[in-house]
């Protein structure tokens, strides 16, 4: 296992996790207390989503941890901490079955995701369960991140990116005054 700091969100780091193939298939260790993971695990979850779905940006407060299990997807963290020295910044990192690393999220940090390939599996565990009245959002397309996302791969003209109702009326961010 690999560890290496994000510079663009303090407090994020990618994880290279090694994988053990052999002519059944593979192993890899998620997750383990013995390691140097930031974090403890409270809840785990499984999100699947088809090709061109982006999902969040979500902001709790309590850590992640995201692995791709099949398919997929560029992952993304964006600063939203306005005591944060990185404020503002984000950060986005290719996940997926055959890379197998992993992107951790700190906790009150922005995450969301972009599905390339039908069906994208993510595996997320958190270090708090899920509580929805200290959840908030922030526009996926905010100006003031600036965030890359990947362009939509479509089968028929005229498609656009997936996302929910909630994710589509996500305010953005106000950010204080200098």
């Amino acid at each position: 296992m690999k560890l290496i700091p994000v510079d663009e969100v303090q407090g994020a780091m990618v994880i290279e996790t090694d994988r053990y193939t052999d002519d059944r298939g593979y192993f890899q260790e998620l997750f383990s207390s013995a390691r140097e993971y930031p974090m403890s695990i409270e809840q785990a979850n499984l999100s699947l989503s088809k090709e061109n779905t982006v999902r969040g940006l979500h902001v709790v407060p309590f850590a992640k941890l995201c692995t791709c299990a099949k398919g997929a997807l560029f992952d993304v963290v964006a600063d939203v901490r306005p005591d944060s020295p990185t404020y503002l910044g984000w950060y986005g990192v290719w996940l997926s079955e055959e890379n197998h690393k992993q992107l951790y999220v700190p906790a009150g940090c922005a995450h969301g995701f972009f599905a390339a390939k039908t069906p994208t599996l993510l595996i997320y565990m958190q270090d708090s369960p899920y509580n929805p009245s200290v959840e908030s959002e922030v526009n996926w397309q905010d100006p003031q991140l600036g965030i890359e996302w990947p362009p939509a791969v479509f089968a028929h003209a005229g498609e656009d990116y997936v996302l929910s109702d909630k994710d589509k009326a996500a305010p953005f961010l106000e950010v204080p005054d200098e």
